[in-house]
């Protein structure tokens, strides 16, 4: 019996955990998500760098977000939910104006999910976005 093993998915040079996405900007097949303050270091010397992050070849219709809000408890919590799953073009359409304080994030092949609170300036609600590209996920930092 032959067995292979899969190697783990080498640790990004940074981390969106925690970085506040003020917009997402579509252009063609390129998505720009355009951060307050950038994102976080992952190496030595750690720390904030400022930058946004530009992914190329997004499929738009196999990217999807997910929007749950909360009946009965603080968003976030456990508890009964409703919700609504759209195209990623959908909800750009639907919600021009938003921000996305990112929680978490999981990168696998060609995709990349991130995690955590959709505000809509009137209510908070709970947020996933999954993202699938062909292109390149990149890390464009401002200097």
């Amino acid at each position: 019996m032959k067995i292979v093993v899969k190697k783990p998915y080498t640790d990004p040079p940074y981390s969106l955990h925690d970085a506040y996405v003020m917009a997402m900007e579509a252009d063609g097949d390129t998505l720009r998500l355009v951060t307050q303050y950038g994102y976080v270091r992952t190496t030595e010397p750690y720390g904030q760098v400022d930058g946004d992050v530009v992914i190329t070849g997004v499929d738009w219709e196999s990217s999807y977000v997910y929007i749950m809000e909360y009946a009965g408890v603080p968003c976030g919590n456990c508890g009964s939910f409703t919700g609504r799953k759209m195209t990623l073009e959908a909800f750009l359409g639907e919600f021009p104006s938003f921000s996305l304080d990112v929680m978490d994030e999981c990168y696998g092949y060609r995709q990349v999910n991130l995690t955590g609170f959709l505000d809509l300036e009137d209510r908070l609600l709970e947020f996933r976005l999954e993202l699938y590209y062909t292109g390149v996920f990149q890390y464009v930092l401002k200097e």
